[in-house]
């Protein structure tokens, strides 16, 4: 995610929205939006959206649950625009807010927030303890942060597989293990931080993305990026596949919450 130097500009989007669906920039769609959030109750929750992209998960989340108020935040001033118009389309607009925010700053008082909801942006984050402690800070004591990112295995290193994807994306992807984002939630503040390994899930939807970009979607996304730029992606697939299949490449999903003053 950046600003004027877009990750995601409307070809892109438009790419990502035809393999995900509408309003999505990663995958899963609802039933992953749904797993991040588990047993959290979302209903009369002021709730931020850290990343929203094209707000596919606020729509979401706005269409099942009577929440108080849903802001999305992110730093690409192109997906909150496609957030901000897919919001009036879906006739939206009164209750999900989109606001373009400055790399690292959250511009929210103090315990702001019941819930923070953030899915497959923090991998674009470089400092991950310095984005959680203002996520703690915007987040009523009591309140929630549940997240979904793309991770990496424990071991502490990277392989010639892993940057030959890395580079072959070409985005800014910043990628910890799920025992270090246990030890920066904890170092924070967070309570009760819950880890869940989703890299099986992933490798087999991931497949079946690859067939999809070679078969039935070929010529839609062809018609989208034009040849040379499809058969680019379907390369990119194919490396992530490989990553994906030894460990190396890992999503998964963590919850924590903020304790309460005594």
């Amino acid at each position: 995610m950046q600003n004027e130097e877009t990750d995601y500009d409307v070809t892109h989007i438009n790419f990502l929205e035809t393999l995900w669906g509408e309003g999505y920039l990663s995958p899963g769609g609802a039933n992953e939006v749904e797993l991040i959030i588990g047993e959290v109750d979302l209903n009369q929750k002021k709730i931020l959206d850290f990343g929203c992209g094209c707000g596919g998960a606020l729509f979401h989340i706005a269409e099942k649950y009577s929440v108080s108020e849903l802001i999305g935040v992110d730093i690409e001033a192109s997906v909150i625009r496609r957030a901000v118009y897919l919001a009036a389309k879906r006739s939206f607009e009164q209750v999900a807010k989109f606001k373009l925010i400055e790399r690292g700053q959250l511009p929210f008082v103090d315990s702001s927030f019941d819930v923070v909801f953030t899915k497959d942006a923090l991998i674009h984050v470089s400092d991950k303890k310095r984005i959680f402690a203002q996520l703690f800070r915007v987040l009523k004591p009591g309140g929630h942060l549940i997240a979904g990112d793309w991770m990496t295995w424990n071991r502490g290193y990277r392989t010639a597989d892993m940057q030959d994807y890395l580079d072959a994306e070409g985005l800014d992807f910043h990628m910890s293990s799920l025992s270090s984002y246990n030890r920066d939630l904890n170092e924070v503040g967070f309570v009760s931080v819950c880890l869940q390994d989703r890299q099986e899930w992933y490798l087999s939807k991931a497949t079946k993305e690859l067939n999809s970009l070679k078969n039935e979607l070929n010529k839609e996304i062809v018609g989208i990026l034009g040849h040379k730029e499809a058969q680019r992606q379907i390369k990119v697939w194919e490396k992530m596949i490989v990553v994906l299949e030894s460990g190396e490449h890992r999503p998964g999903h963590f919850s924590a919450t903020k304790p309460l003053i005594a």
